[in-house]
């Protein structure tokens, strides 16, 4: 099948948000007493659901809030950042022109609210450049569970086998890879093992806009 659109996730791969993230979570949780570390954030929330991320460490910490509220908390936090100094990640712009070019259809599937997809979408001007956009909110189980990826998939009106995903995480990277989706993955971390079976990995979106653009072959010596 030839590919029709790419299905992008959000947090680190459109918007360089993650610190945002840790440093929410490591805020609000410093209000209730409990000190925690971006490492730890990392190994135990990065692309997991909101209500995940605040059940996780309500239960990893008895917290006596309520993890609603936790939630609350923490969404207003990052969203307050993202629409205060939220930059696109390196090659952005550039990769979703190289797509258009392709004729390729846009489409968003992330574990972000819709109150941070509207926060950065608002921020740096994308509510034009996705046709599909699509939360695990709306979802009965987040990534690493493959629901938002289906959905994405329905809404196309499109076969796994008609398009990419590029992902930043390991939960991210699952979901796709149980949608059946040939995925991309595009971090800093991205030639660990835990992304071995990834159909490609790039450290950068130019990097991979590199990639996937047509190779001149060499002109044999003594050809006119």
């Amino acid at each position: 099948m030839s590919v029709q659109a790419v299905i992008f996730d959000m947090d680190g791969v459109i918007i360089d948000s993650e610190g945002f993230w840790q440093d929410a979570q490591i805020e609000v949780l410093a209000g209730l007493g409990i000190a925690i570390t971006a490492q730890e954030c990392e190994r135990y929330t990065k692309g997991k659901r909101i209500d995940e991320i605040a059940r996780s460490w309500c239960e990893r910490y008895s917290l006596r809030i309520q993890p609603q509220r936790l939630e609350e908390h923490i969404v207003a936090q990052v969203c307050g950042s993202v629409r205060s100094r939220g930059m696109a990640m390196s090659g952005l712009y550039q990769a979703l022109r190289c797509f258009q070019a392709k004729g390729y259809r846009m489409a968003l599937a992330t574990s972000s609210s819709r109150q941070i997809i509207a926060a950065v979408f608002d921020r740096l001007a994308l509510w034009e450049r996705f046709e599909v956009v699509c939360s695990a909110d709306d979802e009965h189980s987040g990534k690493p569970h493959p629901a938002v990826y289906l959905t994405a998939l329905r809404r196309l009106g499109l076969e796994a086998g008609e398009c990419l995903v590029i992902e930043d995480s390991l939960n991210g990277f699952i979901a796709a890879d149980r949608a059946g989706i040939k995925t991309f993955v595009v971090a800093r971390d991205c030639q660990e093992a835990k992304f071995s079976a990834a159909a490609g990995r790039y450290a950068t979106l130019n990097e991979l806009i590199y990639a996937m653009q047509p190779r001149r072959q060499p002109v044999p010596a003594g050809s006119c």
